[in-house]
């Protein structure tokens, strides 16, 4: 659980810190690839592909899914070539049906072409062949890779875009069923497009910053990560992950499972109700000494 805790903090530091863009395409010097690709460029992709086969044949050395897999994305993204490159893909595919990479990589090229739906099938077959794969790369890198493309393109970095905006918080605090403490505050929820993730900034009653939490989706384990950064406390991120279920169209339970200051894992429930399109409760739980879910916060919010 320590490596899940830290790796999920290191992620959310790095997407606050940069944004990846994209890197080109380096073909190794006098490697096959530079040599199909030089071919492209002098004589066009039919050329291109009748010096991969005549390599394939004379070269001692093994040509692998990468040599190719290089050479479609070079004239994919450098020379926006999209006929060739589809040529290239597809040879990939045919040349090497059991490797999961190439299939990822054409379903990219679908993606590019705005054809998601079929991208998908693509991204599935690499993600079934890649998953158990005895290649560490493909198990390792390949696959998280294709599962994040497949959850982007289900939106599942979207399901909790109903909570974008700015909100008026009424909150109550609970303890033994009884009330507390009451709270006012707001909430800014924003959708940062650079890092797929959400934003939330907390604000006291006085409009001053109380906190800011980042929700980023985890394609992998098919949840969201959350790093929580509080401006008083200067204890570094705390950081949780929630399962989400939609019980009904309007109504969302998230289990939370965090780990607190000692190092110890605690669960919370939380029961999310779209009231109106400008209203919602939020209500959170936790397991009394008797292991039975107790409600300790409420919130109504408005916007």
């Amino acid at each position: 659980m320590k490596t899940k805790t830290t790796t999920t903090a290191l992620t959310c530091l790095l997407l606050i810190m940069f944004i990846f863009t994209g890197y080109a395409q380096v073909l190794p010097p006098d490697s096959m690839g530079e040599k199909v690709y030089n071919e492209y460029k002098a004589n066009g992709v039919k050329k291109a592909i009748a010096k991969y086969q005549t390599l394939k044949k004379n070269e001692t050395k093994e040509l692998t899914q990468a040599d190719l897999n290089l050479v479609g994305y070079k004239i994919m993204n450098e020379d926006k070539d999209m006929d060739a490159a589809e040529k290239i893909f597809k040879l990939n595919m045919e040349e090497h049906p059991k490797a999961a990479n190439p299939y990822d990589s054409y379903g990219d090229y679908l993606v590019e072409k705005g054809n998601e739906k079929e991208a998908k099938e693509y991204f599935k077959k690499s993600a079934e062949m890649s998953r158990d794969s005895k290649d560490d790369w493909e198990k390792n890198t390949l696959h998280p890779q294709t599962k994040s493309k497949l959850a982007k393109i289900d939106k599942k970095h979207l399901q909790m875009d109903f909570l974008l905006g700015d909100w008026n918080i009424d909150a109550t605090a609970y303890e033994d069923g009884k009330e507390v403490m009451k709270m006012k505050g707001k909430d800014k929820v924003e959708f940062n497009e650079a890092t797929n993730s959400i934003f939330l900034h907390h604000y006291n009653e006085e409009g001053e910053p109380d906190g800011m939490r980042i929700i980023t989706y985890d394609a992998i384990d098919e949840e969201f990560d959350v790093a929580y950064f509080n401006t008083e406390r200067l204890r570094g991120i705390e950081v949780s992950r929630m399962k989400m279920n939609a019980m009904t169209d309007k109504k969302y339970e998230f289990m939370d499972v965090f780990t607190t200051g000692t190092g110890e894992e605690t669960e919370l429930k939380h029961e999310i109700e779209k009231i109106s399109d400008n209203k919602m409760g939020w209500i959170i739980y936790e397991k009394n000494d008797s292991d039975q879910w107790q409600k300790v916060y409420a919130m109504n919010m408005t916007r």
